[in-house]
């Protein structure tokens, strides 16, 4: 009974953990209620309205760095239940509120609460689990984003058919995470969750093969930062000159652009859920071996002539393309000692929503049209992959030589 009890604290542990980052991505599950918006607040510039989503990004980016200041105050479930606390109330005022000024607030707030709480969804599982079992996590965590994302649009898309201010309603998701959180999920810094993850960390740097562990290395946290950075810039250009290229080289439309997109994400939730156990067998070899493929789909794609083929790679694609950023999280994860894992998660995570926010601009730098702006986002990902696997060689040389 009582093994019966703890594996359901620890599903309901999981479920909360991974609903969690849902938040992250449900700032663009309400653009749909951008031309209704519009006729409202017709005295509105379009661009004014279009800010509903990017001021979400902004205040994201500067509170995901704050809510590692945050967590050392008050903790870390504290942090992820004041985060999701403020998400929902600022999110839900727009379905009420007829004034333009408080409903661009209420989304600036969104932002403040999902910028707290976003780099707790990815440090409390490193928190909680460990080894492969933290590794599947992290792939099933950017898999659950995708899929609840996608849900969450749907849901706002039939609201909609009410109103765009119902649309907002949808926000009220929010709510079951929250109580999830309060109720569920332990505090670590109470329950000695903190100090299981220092022990385990300890022997697992005692027990490593070949594996640079490195305890708060801000080096190797400002690299990942570094990297992630670089690849949403290669991964964002594609998604943004994609319907581009389509239209450029007369293959298909915009229509079916976005569709190839779209297969891309759902293929990067197949992605997700495949990292633990590719994680398991490839180890730090994933990193360049994901790069790799990432950047010679990109390549293809550029030189494709059919719509088929453009969607058979984006099925690739996607799935090689959504162990990359797991990975990265991972080892932040594997090795930051409990009370920096916040920081340095927050840390990539900027760097990440920096290469989405710069991708445009990135990609007039990397080429005058969609067709060799993809293929040099692709040689951009294979130089990484090099430069990967040569940090991995070089790492491997040196263990043997020590231990000779």
């Amino acid at each position: 009974m009582t093994t019966s009890n703890h594996s359901f604290k620890n599903a309901l542990i999981i479920v909360a953990l991974l609903s969690l980052n849902i938040v992250e991505q449900a700032a663009s599950v309400i653009t749909g209620t951008i031309p209704g918006m519009a006729k409202t607040f017709s005295s509105e510039s379009l661009v004014n309205i279009e800010l509903i989503t990017t001021v979400v990004s902004i205040f994201v980016t500067v509170f995901v760095l704050v809510s590692g200041f945050v967590v050392r105050k008050i903790g870390q479930k504290q942090t992820a239940v004041l985060g999701l606390a403020i998400a929902t109330a600022g999110s839900i005022v727009p379905a009420f509120s007829t004034n333009f000024t408080v409903i661009l607030v209420s989304r600036a707030i969104l932002g403040v609460g999902i910028g707290l709480a976003n780099p707790l969804a990815i440090s409390l599982i490193g928190v909680f689990f460990f080894g492969d079992e933290r590794a599947k996590l992290m792939g099933w965590r950017s898999a659950i984003a995708g899929v609840g994302t996608s849900l969450m649009t749907y849901f706002a898309g039939q609201l909609l058919n009410i109103s765009w201010h119902a649309a907002y309603w949808v926000y009220l998701l929010f709510v079951p995470t929250l109580l999830l959180f309060i109720f569920f999920v332990p505090d670590p810094e109470k329950t000695g969750a903190i100090k299981r993850q220092e022990e385990e960390q300890q022997k697992k740097i005692a027990q490593a093969k070949g594996e640079s562990i490195q305890n708060d290395s801000k080096i190797l946290v400002a690299t990942l930062a570094g990297l992630t950075f670089l690849i949403l810039i290669a991964i964002m250009v594609l998604a943004i000159k994609l319907p581009t290229f389509f239209v450029e080289s007369k293959i298909g439309t915009a229509t079916q652009a976005s569709n190839a997109w779209s297969i891309y994400n759902f293929a990067s939730v197949a992605g997700g859920i495949l990292f633990g156990y590719c994680y398991k067998v490839l180890r730090k070899y994933l990193l360049p071996l994901g790069l790799v493929l990432s950047g010679i789909g990109m390549a293809l794609i550029s030189t494709a002539h059919s719509v088929e083929m453009v969607y058979v790679l984006c099925v690739v694609m996607g799935i090689v393309s959504a162990m990359i950023i797991p990975y990265i999280f991972n080892r932040i994860s594997e090795s930051s000692s409990p009370k920096k894992a916040p920081l340095y998660t927050s840390i990539a995570l900027v760097g990440s929503n920096l290469g989405s926010f710069l991708s445009p601009y990135a990609g007039k730098i990397l080429g005058t049209s969609g067709k060799i702006a993809i293929l040099n986002a692709g040689f951009l990902m294979m130089v990484l992959a090099i430069v990967s696997l040569t940090v991995i060689v070089k790492i491997n040389s040196s263990k043997k030589m020590q231990h000779n």
